[in-house]
């Protein structure tokens, strides 16, 4: 197969006996559809003296061999974009403006992604459904403004830019293409309603929509194959493929107009989370799509050059029920506290507002007994939240059934309902006194309508009679927001601060778009939207007025 495809090449200035042993030095083993072994030097090069410029010049034979190849053969079958791997919504934008696309993904599926754990709320200005409200007037850069805030002023401005310009049109095409049944709702940093929930809290549903697509364009799609190496033609300042495989089974995969990398973060397994944000190493659950260790920004870094950062900042909720080691579920515990429950740590006492934003809520925790807090409810808070949401998707993400939150409050370790304060005291090890004392104050507090404590406003109902309900919490760290710079046209920038050709990212790997501090639903939006711009720019997208 590799002699066949050599000859289909026609390079006539290389010998025979040379094309085995450029075999033997820069071997390409693929499998599947894709699967050749493609070896070919261009006619002007002198194989011998190509190698001793290269010894001269201490660097890798193979390496250059690679890039040169891989700019100058114009090999059959190859795809003029790589999507290297989740955000399948790229693939679908290339794949409709002419291109020829392949996604290769590091999971065993599509579903095994952030996107698939997170509660399906997706921001954005501009939808159709945000504009059908007439109380909502919200522009780009207003929405711009809220997230630059909420990071605490450590966002860069090209990748929010980029999402909140287009934000409304990426959830549009989501929506014209079948997505389930979806609402709007207020949500904690956003001065304006731009969440768009999904009724089922679950970001699948987004999944579902693009599988559809991605199957109805007959899209190549080759999952356990992760990024293990890039293409950089230096002189051209261009990325021009990339070796995707595992275990001795790799692919070599040209690409004529370039590659988007949407690889997620950092957050998928304990140790990649640990080695880069030192703040929350060792500590709660750990969570994130397969894959997301970060080992495809190293690849980027080793062989483009490019730089990371914001490495150091990471979306953690305080809503992480440790189970197994560092993985749990997810409480949604703002639910409780809306309906009149308080966040307590282990001595009994408030130690925050309830109002306060989520990921601002995490830092506090270190300054609790064991680092971690609990929501407490009486029953008529209990019974009026479950009005309001499913018990598994007040509890449960990302799998655990109405069943399983019941047994667990059955077992008493992190889940409990208890009939009495005292008996609730015992089986948690929370103080009785400090419940006592701070159930006072707080009843206190909603009769005065004075929150002596942290100034809440809104406080409607005491906590009176028993059962009780406690869940205990730890950082849940879902998203970092790290990854490699990008212009607002989600193309990569190198070590020199100028855009890579060919290359653009999106999702997760983008770095700067949550600054500090991650302000919900951007996440998911954020995904898709550089996703869905992403795959178009590569194609050579232009804009052709201001969004």
């Amino acid at each position: 197969m590799a002699d066949a495809f050599a000859q289909e090449l026609q390079f006539p200035g290389i010998q025979d006996g040379e094309y085995q042993r450029l075999l033997e030095a820069q071997l390409v083993a693929g499998s599947g559809e894709l699967g050749r072994i493609v070896a070919a030097v261009d006619e002007m090069v002198l194989v011998g003296q190509f190698r001793a410029v290269m010894r001269k010049q201490q660097i890798l034979v193979d390496d250059v061999l690679s890039v040169h190849i891989l700019r100058r053969i114009g090999a059959k079958g190859r795809p003029d974009i790589q999507v290297v791997q989740r955000i399948l919504i790229a693939a679908c934008q290339a794949h409709d403006r002419g291109a020829k696309v392949v996604v290769f993904n590091k999971g065993g599926s599509s579903y095994h992604t952030g996107t698939n754990l997170c509660g399906g709320l997706f921001t954005a200005c501009g939808s159709r459904m945000q504009k059908a409200d007439p109380k909502i007037k919200d522009d780009w850069k207003a929405f711009a403004d809220d997230i630059i805030a909420y990071g605490e002023h450590m966002s860069l401005k090209e990748p929010v830019y980029g999402f909140t310009k287009h934000s409304g049109e990426a959830f549009d095409w989501l929506e014209d293409h079948g997505l389930a049944a979806h609402h709007l709702e207020p949500y904690a940093g956003h001065t304006n309603v731009r969440a768009h929930r999904q009724d089922s809290f679950k970001g699948r549903d987004y999944i579902d929509v693009l599988e559809k697509e991605i199957k109805a364009r007959k899209i190549e799609v080759h999952h356990r194959m992760p990024v293990v190496k890039m293409y950089f033609d230096e002189a051209a300042n261009r990325v021009v493929g990339v070796q995707c495989g595992r275990e001795g089974n790799f692919i070599n995969c040209r690409a004529k107009m370039g590659i988007v990398m949407a690889t997620g973060g950092i957050t998928g397994t304990p140790e990649s989370l640990d080695r880069w944000v030192p703040s929350v190493a060792g500590k709660g659950v750990a969570i994130g799509g397969e894959g997301n260790d970060g080992s495809a920004m190293m690849v980027a870094v080793r062989d483009v050059g490019t730089p990371l950062s914001h490495m150091q900042y990471i979306a953690s909720y305080p809503c992480g029920i440790v189970v197994n080691g560092r993985s749990g579920p997810y409480c949604r515990w703002w639910f409780i506290t809306g309906q009149g429950g308080i966040l307590i740590n282990k001595n009994g006492a408030r130690f925050i507002t309830e109002r306060e934003g989520i990921c601002h809520v995490t830092p506090k925790l270190a300054g609790n007994p064991d680092g971690c807090h609990y929501v407490l409810a009486d029953q008529a808070t209990w019974e009026r939240t479950l009005k309001k949401i499913k018990l598994s998707a007040l509890v449960g993400l990302p799998s655990w059934s109405e069943e399983r939150v019941l047994a667990e409050f059955k077992k008493q370790e992190n889940l409990w309902k208890c009939d009495t304060l005292e008996e609730l005291s015992k089986e948690s090890g929370v103080s009785l006194e400090g419940l006592k004392k701070q159930i006072e104050i707080w009843n206190k507090a909603v009769e005065t309508k004075v929150d002596n404590q942290f100034g809440r406003t809104d406080q409607e109902w005491q906590i009176g009679a028993g059962p009780y309900y406690m869940i205990r919490m730890f950082p849940w760290n879902n998203l970092s927001c790290g990854g490699v710079r990008v212009t607002e046209e989600f193309q990569v920038l190198g070590w020199d601060m100028k855009p890579v050709n060919g290359f653009y990212a999106a999702g997760e790997t983008v770095a700067g778009v949550h600054g500090a501090f991650y302000c919900g639903g951007n996440a998911c939006g954020f995904a898709h939207t550089s996703g869905f711009m992403a795959g178009k720019y590569v194609t050579g997208f232009k804009e052709t007025k201001e969004a």
